[in-house]
């Protein structure tokens, strides 16, 4: 199961354009030839509504800067999981559903992340085990929080392994009054971690977030 498995020829992605510093939805108008890579070129055209002058215009782009776009469809399978799951749904039923649903790997982490619901992140793992080597939990007040591993300063004096998390992690374990940890306990999750993300960011490839990280 590769990452890029939602690149799809007739599909909808979103493109983190650097130029414009948004993420656009566009439409991927060639062929794509397996396997995709990171520096795998993809081409794509503007599906932008809103500026008539962009529809129809092509870019080349690396598929390391897109993400999945998700229909409602998508989203609903992910609700009719939470619900299983908080019904006590067990790991098989979870697994089968997620299954069923035919999403694939950063598709289901896009709508882990964009519903809260990292207390799925097992079944995550059960489908695919590639997902434990690109991230792991952090677990707070009885809550999973999404984190990850990155080397920053690779090659120099300065090269350092660490852990980096979510801005809503930060949320809850800050004070956003005094910019104090709200505990002792909460002090010491806190330092542990280098740097919180944005959930668009905790996507990046690591070249990408890398530099976010190094620039804190």
């Amino acid at each position: 199961m590769s990452r890029y498995d939602f690149i799809r020829f007739g599909g909808y992605v979103q493109w983190a354009d650097d130029s414009t510093d948004t993420l656009r939805k566009m439409q991927v108008c060639l062929p794509v030839k397996d396997p995709v890579s990171a520096d795998t070129l993809i081409e794509l055209i503007s599906t932008d509504e809103d500026n008539p002058e962009e529809v129809g215009v092509s870019y080349s782009v690396r598929a390391a800067e897109l993400l999945p776009w998700l229909d409602l469809s998508s989203n609903g399978y992910w609700q009719a999981m939470m619900a299983a799951e908080t019904n006590g749904a067990g790991m098989n039923v979870l697994s089968a559903m997620l299954k069923e649903s035919q999403l694939c790997l950063m598709e289901s982490i896009v709508l882990m992340l964009q519903n809260d619901a990292y207390r799925l992140f097992s079944v995550l793992c059960h489908n695919f085990p590639e997902v434990e080597d690109m991230f792991q939990t952090i677990t707070w007040e009885n809550r999973e929080y999404l984190a990850r591993k990155l080397t920053i300063f690779r090659g120099t004096h300065d090269e350092e392994d660490v852990l980096v998390s979510l801005i809503s992690l930060e949320n809850r374990l800050i004070d956003d009054k005094t910019g104090a940890p709200i505990s002792d306990e909460a002090e010491e999750v806190d330092g542990e971690i280098y740097y919180y993300l944005s959930n668009e960011e905790m996507l990046l490839p690591d070249e990408q977030v890398i530099p976010v990280v190094e620039s804190a």
